[in-house]
């Protein structure tokens, strides 16, 4: 089974660049079958690298989301590959090529563009930090990042 555990998000916003930071740090820990890398050039720039490659079984995507959940939830989910309406996948596409880095975008992108395996699974943690500049994490998301990489590890399970 070929499996790509791909890290999404800005660098140095903090909470917010936990995954960036996973990739990294998971990077050398790969394990048979499992490539990990940072995908956050770009969701056209993955959907033509994608259809480059030899295909894979399955995508894990992590990335740090704020949807107004509570600070520091983990939600593990597969994506339903479901799209929105023509208006909203133009929008998506407009951000993605004027440099727009969300999990949101490269899902939407990629869905429409081709290139993602059947199976795609993500790993979505809130924000606690408030948005702004920096490197490193709060100490709630630093004291969850063991619970974040097995939630990791465990989507990456037959």
């Amino acid at each position: 089974m070929r499996i790509l555990v791909g890290g999404v998000g800005y660098r140095f916003l903090r909470d917010e660049s936990l995954g960036p930071y996973l990739a990294d740090t998971l990077a050398p820990e790969t394990r048979d079958g499992i490539e990990i890398e940072d995908l956050s050039y770009g969701p056209v720039a993955l959907s033509h690298n994608l259809h480059e490659r030899p295909p894979y079984d399955r995508l894990v995507l992590v990335a740090s989301v704020r949807r107004g959940r509570a600070p520091g939830t983990i939600e593990r989910y597969r994506w339903n590959g479901v799209l929105p309406d023509t208006t909203e996948i133009q929008a998506r596409v407009g951000e993605a090529v004027t440099g727009v880095i969300s999990l949101d975008n490269l899902l939407v992108v990629c869905g429409v563009l081709g290139g993602l395996p059947d199976d795609v699974r993500v790993v979505e943690v809130e924000p606690v930090e408030p948005e702004g500049w920096g490197d490193g994490f709060s100490a709630e998301l630093e004291a969850k990042l063991p619970e974040i990489v097995e939630a990791v590890w465990t989507s990456t399970a037959p």
